[in-house]
């Protein structure tokens, strides 16, 4: 990790003073007490959650997932982002795919396609099982943050802590550029996320009280490399949750493009097509210094310092314009950008 040639930067690494220590809830050795929350969404938070906990050692995380993207599929309620982050830590993640459970077969899902039903949103049948355990728990009255942590539990998660953004329903809608209003999900997957994007309509709502705890007793926040708008925007957008990040002594985001490595492949192509239809209808570009320009002008003062790759550096001076601290690490190794935050945490 490299922290750019900026004085307010040099004390990122530097061993803080005990007054400074207890400003900032860091023992001034060890990661920062009190604990870190990571925001995260699907892909990007997954990949880092795992590294993170592991590089953080005893010291806890929570992960604070996005519920943005949730949806009602017959009859079932299918939270995404969740589901990956859990199956991430779980060891059930198939990593080839980006989603779903590893090992996985689609009976019903073309099933459906047969008898002439909705298919357009893949769900396999280990994963149908998730499915179906949380929609009879929610029916039977319990919130969405405990029936994720039963579901971790039962999925072999130990740690980090789970939680969703949200208990309630809180869907983004997208307006498109021909007027029509649709959900994430059915741009995202359904339409291959082609369609140009004239607006994105975060949900409202209330913060899950477990999430706000989470964060009102942390000592560092992480907003993940996840969409800065339909991943990491969704979660800001209830109600408190800005103010509580905000609160945070440390808050720290981790860009989720890297620029100097061109056009990705697979998984990560529909993403970053969906990003860069995301951002440029909020004006910017998808590009590092973009989404530090997203994050100083849609959250001004939030975020602090912002990780960008090693080949990223020509892109160290508009991250700074956009008045966020960049610092240099490598991310596209899970392993080295969890070392990375650790080592900001100290």
């Amino acid at each position: 990790m490299t922290v750019m040639s900026q004085p307010v930067m040099a004390a990122a690494r530097r061993p803080m003073s005990g007054t400074d220590a207890s400003a900032h809830g860091s023992t001034g050795n060890g990661p920062a007490v009190g604990g870190v929350v990571l925001l995260s969404g699907g892909l990007g938070g997954a990949q880092l959650a795992p590294a993170l906990a592991r590089a953080l050692g005893p010291v806890s995380l929570t992960v604070i997932v996005n519920v943005g993207d949730d949806l009602d599929w017959h009859g079932l309620r299918v939270c995404p982002d969740l589901d990956t982050v859990l199956y991430a830590l779980g060891g059930h993640l198939d990593r080839e795919r980006g989603w779903g459970r590893t090992g996985d077969t689609f009976t019903v899902t073309n099933a459906l396609g047969v008898l002439g039903e909705a298919a357009w949103f893949g769900i396999g049948d280990r994963d149908l099982a998730t499915h179906l355990v949380r929609s009879d728990l929610l029916k039977a009255g319990r919130s969405l943050t405990e029936v994720t942590m039963d579901l971790a539990r039962r999925l072999g998660v130990r740690r980090p802590a789970v939680l969703p953004a949200s208990d309630e329903p809180c869907p983004t809608v997208l307006e498109l550029g021909d007027g029509r209003r649709i959900g994430f999900q059915e741009w995202y997957v359904g339409m291959g996320a082609v369609p140009a994007v004239r607006d994105v309509v975060f949900g409202t709502g209330a913060a899950a009280p477990a999430a706000l705890d989470a964060l009102d007793g942390a000592a560092a926040v992480v907003f993940g490399p996840s969409n800065p708008l339909t991943s990491i925007g969704t979660i800001l957008a209830l109600d408190g949750m800005a103010e509580a990040a905000a609160a945070v002594p440390r808050r720290i985001a981790v860009s989720p493009t890297v620029s100097a490595v061109g056009s990705p492949d697979g998984t990560i192509t529909h993403h970053a097509l969906a990003r860069r239809q995301l951002l440029a209808a909020s004006g910017q570009t998808d590009s590092p210094s973009g989404v530090a320009t997203h994050y100083g002008c849609r959250h001004p003062g939030l975020v602090d310092l912002y990780l960008i790759d090693e080949r990223d550096a020509d892109e160290a001076a508009d991250v700074a314009n956009a008045g966020l601290r960049p610092v240099l690490a490598p991310l596209l190794d899970a392993a080295g950008l969890a070392a990375s935050l650790t080592e900001l945490l100290r």
